[in-house]
């Protein structure tokens, strides 16, 4: 059964556009078909794959254009991001369903749609029209966390109020029932390894639900986005310098996506 993912959060830095190419970089070697859409303005998930333009790419979604999907390496495909997504707030303000365009189109291309076994949507770090748009088709929003001293409580927190506005707001009155159904999971991220910060912050994710991987900080993720190879790729000449690190983060993906599925199949 295909499956939506769209990844966010309410602030940057926290990873999310590694966490979204080493994730798909995982998927397409286990064989699935996947779909990148890059929902940034910023673009950061296109460049990874060299692929900045504003010809055909996701703002085209929404201004009734052509976009077109790419095939970029085996097994994913990406919808790119148009640096000039950042005016679609203003752009969509207007119309009608204003939240909902994305779905519309995927509805009128559900054949290209539903080949793809995953759709991960990487998005901006703010709760606008053109995230709202992304959580509407997704059937998991994936939230990363990570230890920081101003307290990542705070962000899910913010992000969680958010989200329950965007519900409250968008239940049908004729069913009284929410058309937004997206289940929200928590990432751990960039968990460093042996400070009290980051002892904490574990400690304080076994208490929460909904947390689907803990992922340690390493600089070979930072690195596999600025050499555009994923971990997964990567030769055992690089790897050995972080001994046991593909390993985990193989784990990582692998319960994190059993979550999903069965969560899904629930």
């Amino acid at each position: 059964m295909m499956q939506i993912m769209t990844f966010t959060g309410s602030k940057g830095g926290v990873g999310k556009t590694t966490l979204v190419f080493n994730y798909a970089a995982w998927l397409a070697q286990n064989n699935y078909h996947v779909l990148l859409i890059d929902g940034d303005f910023q673009a950061n998930l296109s460049a990874t794959y060299d692929l900045i333009t504003n010809k055909n790419t996701l703002l085209d979604v929404f201004i009734g254009g052509e976009p077109v999907i790419r095939p970029v390496t085996q097994n994913i495909d990406l919808l790119p991001a148009s640096p000039n997504l950042d005016r679609v707030e203003g752009l969509i303000q207007t119309k009608m369903y204003r939240e909902y365009l994305l779905m519309q189109w995927m509805r009128l291309h559900v054949d290209t749609i539903q080949s793809y076994d995953y759709i991960l949507i990487d998005t901006h770090p703010e709760f606008g029209l053109l995230t709202k748009n992304m959580i509407a088709v997704s059937d998991a929003v994936i939230v990363p966390l990570e230890p920081r001293e101003y307290g990542f409580k705070q962000l899910k927190t913010q992000f969680e109020l958010r989200m329950a506005e965007y519900r409250q707001d968008s239940i049908d009155p004729r069913t009284g029932v929410s058309d937004i159904d997206a289940q929200v999971y928590y990432v751990g991220n960039k968990i460093q390894h042996n400070t009290i910060e980051s002892r904490q912050f574990r400690e304080a994710l076994a208490t929460m639900p909904n947390v689907i991987a803990q992922i340690d900080a390493r600089e070979i993720m930072r690195k596999s986005t600025a050499q555009k190879q994923a971990v997964v790729e990567m030769p055992a000449s690089i790897l050995r310098k972080y001994p046991g690190f593909k390993e985990q983060l193989i784990t990582q993906f692998t319960r994190m996506t059993q979550t999903l599925q069965d969560n899904q199949h629930s």
